[in-house]
């Protein structure tokens, strides 16, 4: 019987923000549409972190990777982290960033008009990197009066290097790579409308930037939370790979459950347990990262803990 410690990043108090988000931007190479980075921000407030994500991460993969920028004492920040259940953001780690960093001077190509997909009138631009290497940007002009360019950047400037200096109303809709050898690498824009809240732990991202992360994880917590946040026991059926995955699960459990309990109800809490281990499950089934015992076994022991969901089995950590 194995014994597994869990140490829990956040506390209960913490200074939990919700953000609203209205468009999304997302970009896709040319060579796979399924893939591609979603940016997602609101169009009316330039206050709101932009953040990204792989599109279709959570059918993918078991941790859905995060990053955004966060605007702390004069100071830009991209920041790392997990996305629990699409909405609640778990921040490891940043670096400093300036957003004037990657711009080069792009200039109009010609004076003619592009069509691409569903985008019409596009204006071509173009700059020439160091080596010859030239990036060509494909223009749309809304005429919305939005300022797309922290979004674009966002991608762009990781990806390529760039920053177009869009206009309000403008978008990139099409970015391409032309090489030396006359290869080319391309990618476009799908700009579509949402409606979703996302929830940031302040305390702990500025936490992390001010370097007093330590003193942060190990603030006294009185809440009561599932035992086995605390410790459990996995039967002996259970071999390393599978004690693994199901520290790894329970982690994720614990960390949502202290970003989400000021939020959800305990029942909300219970049915995100339930929907993450058959997310989970059929991931590790399609890519074969646990063979069929061991996913039962997997299965069979959360079936076991999720009785422990209830708050009248909770404890101190």
């Amino acid at each position: 019987m194995s014994l597994i410690f869990i140490t829990l990043a956040f506390c209960y108090n913490a200074q939990i923000q919700k953000y609203h988000y209205d468009k999304e931007m997302i970009f896709f190479s040319e060579a796979d549409n399924e893939a591609g980075i979603s940016v997602r921000f609101n169009s009316k407030d330039q206050s709101v972190p932009v953040y990204s994500i792989a599109f279709n991460s959570d059918k993918k993969t078991i941790r859905n990777t995060v990053n955004f920028y966060y605007s702390y004492r004069k100071n830009i920040y991209r920041m790392g982290g997990i996305l629990y259940n699409k909405k609640y953001v778990s921040a490891n780690g940043f670096r400093t960033y300036g957003a004037e960093s990657p711009i080069r001077y792009f200039k109009k190509a010609s004076d003619t008009i592009y069509d691409y997909r569903s985008y019409k009138n596009l204006e071509k631009r173009i700059a020439t990197d160091k080596d010859g290497t030239k990036i060509e940007v494909f223009i749309a002009n809304l005429k919305d009066n939005i300022d797309y360019s922290a979004p674009a950047l966002f991608f762009l400037s990781e990806h390529y290097g760039i920053s177009p200096g869009l206009a309000k109303g403008e978008i990139v809709v099409y970015a391409n790579y032309i090489f030396k050898n006359n290869s080319s690498s391309g990618d476009f824009v799908q700009m579509k409308d949402i409606d979703q809240d996302i929830y940031f732990n302040k305390e702990q991202i500025e936490a992390l930037i001010d370097d007093r992360y330590k003193a942060f994880i190990n603030k006294s917590d009185s809440v009561k939370k599932p035992i086995y946040c605390s410790v459990t026991a996995f039967r002996k059926n259970a071999d390393e790979k599978t004690e693994e995955e199901l520290q790894s699960f329970l982690s994720g459990m614990c960390e949502y459950f202290e970003l989400s309990s000021q939020q959800e109800s305990n029942e909300s809490f219970r049915q995100y347990y339930d929907a993450e281990m058959k997310r989970r499950s059929e991931i590790y089934r399609k890519s074969g990262n646990l063979s069929e015992q061991q996913l039962k076994v997997f299965v069979d022991e959360l079936q076991q803990l999720r009785n422990k969901n209830q708050e009248q089995y909770f404890d101190y950590h």
